[in-house]
């Protein structure tokens, strides 16, 4: 019998000990390992407000402090490999040993500082530059000496996260979103922010949208899984190891993080199990163009150099002189590079772009506002055609905003998806990919999807059917478009978009919708046009699908910011004790008859452009005046439901997809331009002095549908 009973008790401790391996303890419990309930991380650490140039870690459940991870590359040509400055937050109970911290990862270059460097160009021809020159690999640093975390963190400075530039134009406080992720650390995962090379207090130069860039970042998981030196400081090679990390790592971020999630992740890294890329764009070229054009979302050719200007924070101050000369030759060369394609795809977008990447080896949650005219839901459609056709398990939430994040800081706000705030579906998704706990997040269907009808999420199973609504003009005539004084911007648009043609749109085809029906993907508009005016420098070729009713109806206008909200519960979303609530809130909706459900445009002098970025190269031979071609145009893809008794209408415009109403070119003189500081070698030459003919008889519309 005491033998039976021994037996007993050995198998119940082996029980506990297996219990107690998942990282698991009651709630309530502190300073001790992570604790699960209901599937989510609970609150394991009493939450501390870093900024203050008062804090200290001392006597604080959550360490603060800051690493300079070692990269391979030697972007600054000082002969020494890169370091980059990292952020760690972590409980203090992860420190001391209590448990391994699974990690959330950040990688965005505006949080270190933006907008403080402007930089001075040299002319196209006032300059050489060879790439090479930042592309140097020198050998490693060797250690002097290594130190703890504790040790570190309890010399952390406060001075290292929270300052100001005097120069800043937004008087912000950085680093700008270190509180960002304060839900999930009071729950035991580890935050790491990094804005990477060339940003405040890192080494390098910022290498905006470059392999090296996510290089660089890709290091910081390797040092997280302890294959890769970090340093206190840029002077003393003392070392310091992540040994609290689990070695498991997910990443986030909205827009710029967004993108560095993915391309991180297409690196193949080991050690990074997850990403939940919001609004990120996963294909440069298509971020800026669309189909051998300029997209129209900014009057400048150079974006991929405004943006690593104004995220070069480490140009700031106190720069030498030579450094500063040596980044602007290569901004640039960026410049140049994209005046040079004017809208095609080439060599300098094809390196940009990490939607053909076959290297993704972890899943993703990829987050995109529907109605986000910044990074516009087809980089979503590229980022997860990569990840099926890498064979990861993907997710897609679909929301009717613009481009946000659900849960957001800037506003201090979140909402409902299903029974789940934003911020809890997150964490549901990262303790189901980070810790292996079975629950919600593996059910999850392959898209959820933001009703534009009810605003309610529902799960989806299909994208992209095959199942096709096919739109025939009902009339073959030929049609010319004109664009003098045609309105190029979606939100004005649309009121000109009256159910008939007019002299700036041809309404190609229509269709009263009897039943209801969802638009899911990419809607394809065949177009056989001519044009006589190749003399001018831009001719765009555009096409609108519209909903419209002649009852009023409720739909979800974003114009070209974010949607307005309505605060159902102020400090309604409870992230902690001691972390600020969140209001709960819902995307508000207005009454419309009309609602662009998609738009797109291309080249006319470049036809065989679809849908594929790689396919908008320069035409091998310049169409010719007169001569009819064959176009599609592609529409963003979408998912919108249409409701019985409305109608489907599709135009063929010269413009569309706009951020104003009017062109840099034609408003402002090179004089004027320079005043305001803009190189008018950089303005895209639109134009609306030009027209195209449409033969509507060999015109065709084809809409991806689910009937409900």
């Amino acid at each position: 019998m005491k033998k039976t009973i021994v037996i007993l008790l050995v198998i119940l401790m082996i029980l506990l000990t297996a219990c107690t391996a998942g990282q698991q303890e009651p709630s309530g419990s502190s300073g001790g390992a992570m604790v699960i309930e209901n599937g989510m991380a609970q609150q394991i650490a009493s939450y501390t407000d870093p900024m203050s140039l008062d804090y200290t870690n001392e006597g604080s459940e959550l360490l603060r402090f800051v690493v300079y991870v070692e990269t391979d590359s030697d972007t600054d040509a000082d002969g020494k490999p890169d370091l980059i400055k990292t952020v760690v937050q972590l409980p203090r109970s992860a420190a001391e040993g209590a448990y391994k911290a699974p990690v959330i990862y950040e990688a965005r270059p505006y949080i270190a500082g933006t907008y403080a460097y402007q930089p001075k160009l040299p002319a196209a021809d006032e300059y050489s530059f060879d790439i090479s020159s930042m592309r140097g690999t020198p050998e490693k640093r060797t250690p002097a000496g290594s130190i703890s975390t504790l040790d570190h963190a309890a010399k952390a400075d406060p001075a290292d996260w929270f300052y100001t530039f005097s120069n800043d134009p937004f008087g912000q406080q950085f680093m700008q979103n270190i509180t960002t992720y304060d839900y999930y650390l009071v729950r035991g995962f580890a935050i790491v922010q990094s804005a990477g090379l060339g940003t405040w207090g890192s080494e390098g130069l910022e290498s905006c949208t470059e392999q090296v860039e996510a290089d660089a970042f890709r290091c910081v998981v390797e040092w997280l899984t302890g294959k890769r030196k970090a340093y206190t400081d840029k002077e003393n090679n003392v070392a310091i190891e992540a040994d609290w990390c689990s070695g498991r790592i997910g990443m986030t971020g909205r827009s710029y993080a967004g993108a560095m999630a993915f391309e991180v992740a297409a690196t193949g890294v080991e050690g990074l199990d997850t990403v939940v890329p919001v609004a990120g764009p996963s294909c440069w070229y298509e971020y800026n163009c669309i189909q051998g054009i300029n997209s129209g979302l900014y009057s400048d050719y150079d974006f991929i150099t405004d943006l690593a200007s104004m995220c070069a924070s480490r140009m700031f101050k106190d720069v030498d002189r030579g450094l500063t000369g040596f980044y602007e030759t290569y901004l640039a060369s960026l410049r140049d590079a994209q005046i040079g394609l004017g809208g095609d795809y080439g060599d300098f977008w094809a390196e940009r772009d990490w939607s053909k990447t076959d290297g993704l080896r972890c899943s993703a949650l990829i987050v995109q506002g529907l109605n986000d005219t910044n990074v516009r839901p087809k980089n979503f459609d590229l980022m997860r055609d990569a990840f099926l056709r890498c064979c990861c398990d993907v997710k897609a939430l679909l929301h009717q905003n613009g481009h946000v994040t659900p849960a957001n800081e800037q506003m201090g706000l979140d909402i409902m998806i299903g029974e789940h705030t934003y911020t809890e579906l997150l964490n549901l998704w990262f303790t189901h990919e980070l810790l292996g706990v079975e629950n919600e997040a593996a059910d999850l269907a392959p898209l959820t999807v933001q009703s534009n009808v009810d605003g309610k999420f529902y799960p989806a199973d299909e994208w992209k059917t095959g199942t096709a609504l096919e739109l025939i003009p009902d009339w073959e005539e030929e049609y010319t478009v004109s664009a003098k004084d045609a309105e190029p911007a979606n939100p004005s648009l649309v009121y000109h978009l009256t159910g008939e043609s007019n002299a700036n749109a041809l309404l190609l085809a229509a269709e009263d919708v009897s039943e209801q029906l969802t638009v899911n993907g990419p809607v394809a508009v065949h177009v056989r046009a001519k044009t006589d005016d190749l003399d001018k420098p831009v001719l765009m070729l555009g096409a609108v699908l519209v909903d419209t009713s002649e009852k009023p109806f409720m739909g979800f206008d974003a114009g070209w910011d974010v949607l307005s909200v309505d605060i159902l519960e102020e400090d309604g979303v409870d992230r902690g004790e001691g972390v600020p609530p969140y209001d709960l809130a819902a995307y508000r909706q207005t009454e419309m008859t009309r609602k662009i459900v998609s738009y797109g445009c291309m080249d006319l002098r470049n036809p065989e452009a679809g849908y594929e970025p790689a396919t908008a190269v320069q035409r091998a031979e310049p169409v010719e005046a007169g001569e009819w071609y064959d176009y599609t145009v592609w529409l963003q893809p979408e998912y919108y439901t249409v409701q019985p008794g409305h109608r489907l209408e599709v135009y063929v415009v010269p413009f569309c997809g706009f951020s104003a109403s009017q062109f840099s070119s034609e408003t402002y003189t090179p004089a004027e331009q320079k005043e305001m500081g803009i190189d008018p070698a950089t303005v895209i030459p639109f134009t609306h002095d030009y027209s195209f003919t449409v033969d509507c008889g060999m015109c065709s519309v084809s809409i991806p549908v689910t009937s409900e």
